[in-house]
């Protein structure tokens, strides 16, 4: 893990830095170039000043008559004498040959005609030049140009000074671009180490997750993508604390559960094996009923670990849920008036949905075994079922008692009893209501428990009546 994190680190850095460098780097070629172009303009301009005599001289030599200067053109010596005549390089007064000059005047200044035509002079042309109007006023205001000077930046420069300048420009230039690459360094530095310290904390708490350990939880500190990490971990975490301890509490209840019928057959079976008890019918139906107890906690066990997977509800038809209502309450009738239990049935004649009929079945038999071990005789059981907003409504109501309000939300948990005591002695695991929320569930619907306008208990479940 070590060598992952320091790849990441290393990674991050130079992706980081490359970046600074490309871009400082193209900057600085781009800013050097320019200086130098620029600098070359910057020369022209200053020496075009220096032509301001010739310029004059020559919008006076100009014979409208005979226009573009035709006794410059025919004779090149001219052309040099007429510039040697009114150009005399800057720091020798006296020097009488262009060609003298350092930055060679003679072999850059060209004449052009009006349409821009070389009529004599320098014949190479660098891409850097400067260009001047030649003009019967100073400002060409009274028409076009007559025609132009064009001074062309020297191949090379022998000017020390001008040397000198252009090497303290690179130099400071290249100094800054050092400093802006140290500095963009320091800063891909930090913020590999910003992004990195989350992440860190991050793996370590995933080593507590996976040692099984959930307690841990990470201060979130910052408001980024990364902060949002950690706050998923920490519901991560949170989640993973919740399922342990429901899961002790799963196994410690189902063990608990399955220990009572366990513990009544044993002791039947023991007293039988002493001749305590002899196997009349009487002991018979005891050992039967802690049979079945076990079987019915066994399957409804089955059930909700099935709870989560398309096993539960697997056998989905087109059903008549009236149908399968009606059949349900005929079924759980002599149970209910064995309770002292009226029940009382207001069904539509046919209500078609696709479900998985057992399971649904299952459902209201539940309910109404439910109803039937927690309602005082003499009472009433009410099972309605009608059609609303493309939901099929079930719902079973009882006569007193009811749930208190507290209590309700909790109903549906596993081994949860309002009355402990009382409900394991009517034969109840605390998985019923647990189990009915799992089927209906599966099946894309809700349940929900509310007191009963009878006064007791009201358990409602809606179904889509089509299934996707």
């Amino acid at each position: 893990m070590d060598r992952l994190r320091l790849s990441l680190t290393t990674k991050i850095f130079l992706a980081i830095a490359a970046t600074a460098v490309l871009v400082i780097g193209t900057m600085a070629l781009l800013v050097a170039l320019s200086m130098r172009d620029g600098f070359s303009q910057y020369l022209l301009r200053g020496e075009m000043i220096r032509f301001n005599t010739l310029v004059r001289e020559l919008a006076l030599a100009h014979d409208p008559d005979a226009p573009g200067w035709p006794e410059l053109a025919d004779d090149p010596r001219a052309w040099n004498d007429f510039v040697r005549t009114h150009f005399t390089p800057p720091g020798n007064p006296d020097q009488e040959e262009i060609n003298a000059d350092p930055l060679m005047i003679g072999d850059r200044l060209a004449l052009l005609d009006a349409s821009g035509t070389r009529i004599a002079g320098a014949i190479v042309r660098t891409p850097v030049h400067e260009q001047r109007p030649v003009c019967i006023d100073r400002r060409c205001e009274e028409g076009d140009p007559l025609g132009y000077i064009r001074l062309n930046a020297p191949v090379f420069s022998d000017s020390t000074s001008d040397a000198f300048f252009i090497r303290g420009q690179y130099a400071s230039l290249a100094f800054s671009a050092l400093i802006a690459l140290l500095v963009s360094a320091a800063a891909a530095f930090l913020i590999a180490r910003q992004i990195l310290v989350p992440i860190k904390r991050l793996e370590a708490g995933a080593k507590t997750l996976a040692s099984g350990d959930y307690s841990k939880r990470i201060d979130k500190d910052r408001t980024d993508e990364l902060g949002d990490l950690i706050v998923h971990y920490n519901v991560l975490a949170e989640t993973l604390a919740r399922t342990s301890q429901a899961e002790r509490e799963w196994i410690s209840n189902t063990s608990h559960e399955l220990q009572t019928p366990l513990a009544v057959l044993r002791a039947q079976i023991e007293a039988l094996q002493d001749g305590v008890r002899q196997p009349n019918q009487e002991t018979l139906a005891e050992m039967h009923a802690a049979q079945m107890r076990l079987s019915r906690l066994v399957q409804d066990l089955k059930v909700l670990t099935y709870s989560r997977e398309p096993e539960l509800v697997a056998d989905i038809g087109r059903e008549d849920l009236a149908d399968i209502a009606l059949e349900a309450a005929e079924t759980a009738r002599p149970t209910l008036e064995a309770a002292g239990l009226e029940i009382d049935c207001a069904c539509p004649e046919t209500l078609p949905l696709n479900c998985d009929r057992t399971r649904i079945a299952q459902v209201i038999d539940n309910l109404l075994q439910n109803a039937a071990r927690y309602t005082d005789a003499p009472g009433k059981v009410r099972l309605r079922i009608w059609r609303a907003d493309g939901l099929a409504h079930v719902s079973i109501d009882d006569t007193p008692p009811g749930a208190p309000d507290d209590v309700l939300p909790s109903l549906f948990d596993r081994f949860y009893r309002a009355e402990g005591s009382r409900s394991r002695a009517l034969g109840g695991s605390g998985l019923g209501l647990s189990v009915c929320k799992a089927i209906v569930e599966a099946h894309g619907g809700r349940i929900v428990a509310a007191p009963s306008d009878l006064g007791g208990l009201n358990v409602t479940f809606t179904l889509p009546e089509e299934r996707t």
